[in-house]
């Protein structure tokens, strides 16, 4: 992982392929380039499945959903909501009268 002020580019390995994530376009065409010039590889484009899971590209935060997970947001109408990472507080009791 190489993260900066605003940026961040993450490798993944996962036994032979790697997966290169980022902020920015032009890092992960810089650390590509770099990688290659190290090692034999080659590019398999934009990730489209991984284990299973279909991969959905998107400019949004949290743009990465199993198709399932599509279709209940779709479902019940809530695919334009913002994301967060934890709905409530952890460890919050709460009791049938809040």
């Amino acid at each position: 992982m190489k993260k900066t002020d605003h940026e961040i580019v993450v490798i993944i390995i996962y036994i032979d392929d790697l997966i290169i994530i980022g902020d920015s376009d032009e890092d992960i065409f810089n650390l590509k380039n770099f990688l290659k010039q190290k090692f034999e590889m080659k590019d398999l484009g934009k990730l489209r499945y991984f284990l299973g899971i279909e991969v959905i590209q998107s400019l949004k935060e949290y743009g990465y959903y199993k198709p399932y997970a599509l279709n209940k947001l779709s479902k019940y109408g809530i695919m334009g909501c913002k994301p967060i990472s934890i709905p409530l507080e952890q460890n919050v009791k709460l009791n049938a009268d809040e």
